[in-house]
């Protein structure tokens, strides 16, 4: 199931680039805690595991990196509990010096029959934490 988000983020291309590469800033915002990221993330090839929270289950979500063009495009391949992501971040400036983010995800169940639930959770989710990232990288612009 795919599931396209656009987010309008006030502050400029390398900030919120900054908040989707820097282990310590996407923990910030997003809540998942590093368990084993390789140094130099993220870069074509690697593999990073992250503790991620699932109401008061603590998941293991792989971050497999699959294609990084600097301040432009990320992707990566996601496994999180049942839930196969390929997951790819579109960045853009938008006029005034703000970004244009489009994530843009195909979810999948590695279940048979759940991909329905697969992408509702996916839905949720990034939603959710694209409005994380939103506020943090304008917070920190005001600053």
């Amino acid at each position: 199931m795919r599931v396209c988000i656009t987010t309008e983020i006030a502050a400029p291309v390398e900030r919120v680039w900054r908040a989707l590469t820097v282990p310590e800033e996407v923990s910030a915002w997003d809540g998942v805690a590093p368990v084993d990221v390789p140094a130099g993330y993220p870069r074509a090839g690697q593999h990073a595991r992250w503790r991620s929270p699932l109401g008061p289950l603590r998941l293991t979500l792989h971050d497999r990196i699959e294609a990084v063009e600097d301040g432009r495009r990320l992707t990566a391949a996601i496994d999180v509990g049942f839930v196969h992501v390929a997951e790819e971040y579109r960045l853009s400036p938008a006029p005034g010096g703000g970004t244009t983010l489009i994530t843009d995800d195909d979810a999948r169940s590695r279940v048979p029959g759940l991909t329905w639930l697969a992408g509702r959770l996916t839905r949720a989710n990034v939603a959710a934490s694209m409005a994380r990232l939103q506020s943090f990288c304008e917070g920190d612009a005001r600053r």
